[in-house]
């Protein structure tokens, strides 16, 4: 076992802010702050520790992603979100929050420790790609858009996630960070256009096209769809375990659509069955069969009773 004061060191020298705070004590304080949280908000560690992290917010506080924030620290689950944060001197920086639960040997949820980022440049860059992109007025631009767009569900298509998954699998070889592919496929689709005919089911590929791209929180998370009533999610920079509890809470969010399908076996509801890889590209490797370990995941999270997300 890792010796506890190489994790004790690996947090205080972490270059991205670690917060802990304590949810037996009302309004949930701060009781552990790295020297990175400090550094990044300007605050002490004396003037933070005691307080709700809500306070990083200022006037701010009617972001939608506080609610997403309170409903994982109610379920005792993963989250990651992205908050306009302030300073202490007043200035704005975007925080992109991940939040993990940490329980006691008695199961017991009793801290959560937030690790943020500041992404401030990177939101800057992408506002600035926007405005510039608002400019195109040119027709061929338009077209090219439009190659890209599934004209169903209106994410992208399978052409435009075959050039996407080789950028991104260079950029992660590059940088060295993991990148995670889920493959998402709705259950017993073929028995749900025979019961309810196309017209019904090119509305739930909508829906569920619609509720999946809803739930990815960064500007750089990558949803396609791949073929029928499959679809491709791109990650980058999670490991297996923020992976997992992803893939879990998709499944879940479309269970809780509650969109009738008499035909499934599971509880009578549309549901989606999802396999995923999660990896550090290596030179060895190639984006073929990266794709091809999401698909044999897929298989196993179909063969072992779908509505499951099973890793590779």
């Amino acid at each position: 076992m890792i010796d506890l004061h190489i994790i004790q060191q690996a947090v205080l020298e972490s270059r991205d802010g670690a917060a802990i705070v304590d949810l037996r004590q009302k309004d949930r304080p701060v009781v552990f702050v790295n020297p990175a949280f400090e550094r990044i908000t300007g605050y002490t560690e004396t003037e933070v520790l005691g307080r709700n992290c809500r306070f990083l917010q200022g006037n701010d506080t009617k972001q939608p992603e506080t609610s997403i924030i309170n409903k994982a620290i109610a379920a005792g689950e993963y989250c990651m979100v992205t908050l306009r944060n302030y300073r202490k001197d007043g200035s704005l920086f975007w925080n992109e929050l991940s939040l993990s639960p940490i329980y006691s040997a008695a199961g017991e949820l009793t801290h959560y420790i937030g690790m943020q980022r500041d992404i401030t440049d990177r939101i800057a860059l992408i506002q600035q790609l926007l405005k510039q992109k608002e400019k195109l007025q040119h027709q061929n631009q338009y077209l090219q858009i439009l190659n890209n767009i599934d004209t169903l569900t209106g994410i992208n298509n399978r052409r435009y996630f075959d050039s996407q998954l080789n950028i991104q699998w260079n950029i992660a070889l590059r940088n060295r960070f993991p990148v995670s592919l889920f493959m998402v496929e709705i259950d017993y689709f073929k028995q749900f256009n025979d019961i309810y005919g196309h017209l019904a089911g090119d509305e739930c590929l909508k829906v569920v096209a619609k509720t999946l791209s809803n739930y990815l929180r960064r500007v750089s998370d990558f949803i396609a769809r791949y073929g029928g009533e499959k679809f491709v999610i791109l990650i980058n920079n999670i490991n297996e375990k923020q992976a997992q509890a992803f893939a879990d809470q998709l499944r879940s969010q479309v269970q809780s659509l509650a969109i009738a399908h008499e035909e499934s076996p599971i509880a009578h509801y549309v549901s989606v069955s999802i396999g995923h890889c999660t990896l550090i590209p290596e030179l060895d490797m190639n984006a073929k069969t990266f794709l091809q370990r999401a698909d044999e995941a897929l298989y196993q999270a179909k063969a072992a009773g779908r509505n499951q997300a099973i890793k590779n």
